[in-house]
């Protein structure tokens, strides 16, 4: 049962680094197709906190590969 269990967690976690992962391309579609909006700064913010969630899930320990451009 706990080699199931390892499974299913295995797979959740497969399955919210994709959701993460295309609400990243999703929200940097958004920024380069809109500049200019005014939800331009929420954006920003929510892509932020969505790598930094999705680095973490990766590798814990780790430190963001992809430095920011600000």
């Amino acid at each position: 049962m706990a080699d199931g269990a390892s499974w299913i967690e295995a797979s959740e976690r497969e399955r919210t680094l994709d959701r993460l992962e295309a609400r990243m391309e999703a929200l940097q579609l958004s920024m380069r197709a809109r500049c200019t909006s005014p939800r331009f700064a929420l954006w920003l913010h929510d892509l932020r906190e969505t790598r930094e969630t999705w680095f973490q899930l990766v590798d814990p320990d780790g430190q963001d590969p992809i430095p920011e451009r600000t």
